[in-house]
């Protein structure tokens, strides 16, 4: 639907940007905001009436929920690209899959303050459907490869350039 709702705005009649483009931009805008509520929360803990790390609690509670919010930005972007991709593809495993993920990363928080046992499942959380989300958006082992090989090609454009399948500006 906001795909329609871009092609009616535009002059030519076709949407203005790609659904794997709207898909990224949308997981990440929802990462962004997350991040901000997450860190808003964080703030106001550290300008209270008591300091966390005094009376026993955790030293590692700031440098933990960076690291935390920092997981669910990428997790939102990755589940962004790879949500859109299973609706458009009419794909039910990879929707429950999305939903299943942000369930176990947001379930692991209750975990804490054993950040050991919340932080590392989490990351590897992250790794996981990172590459996936890589792999949905079309990406291959041979398109990293050639990307940090940046050699020319005969026409002259770097490898890297094709590598992202990016035209060159002339």
């Amino acid at each position: 639907k906001a795909d329609e709702g871009l092609a009616t705005l535009s002059e030519d009649g076709r949407s203005p940007i790609s659904l794997r483009q709207m898909a990224y931009v949308s997981g990440l805008s929802f990462g962004i905001i997350s991040g901000i509520f997450s860190i808003v929360n964080i703030l106001a803990d550290s300008s209270g009436p008591g300091t966390v790390g005094i009376h026993g609690d955790s030293p590692y509670y700031f440098i933990t929920s960076a690291f935390l919010t920092m997981a669910l930005v990428l997790l939102h972007t990755f589940w962004g690209v790879i949500f859109f991709d299973a609706c458009e593809r009419r794909h039910a495993g990879g929707l429950g899959l999305v939903v299943g993920g942000h369930l176990l990363a947001s379930g692991l928080t209750f975990l804490n303050p054993w950040y050991e046992a919340s932080l590392g499942p989490i990351f590897i959380l992250t790794l996981c459907t990172g590459l996936w989300a890589f792999r949905t958006a079309g990406g291959s082992f041979r398109n990293i490869l050639k990307c940090l090989s940046c050699k020319q090609e005969p026409e002259g454009r770097v490898m890297l350039y094709s590598a992202l399948q990016v035209p060159p500006k002339e």
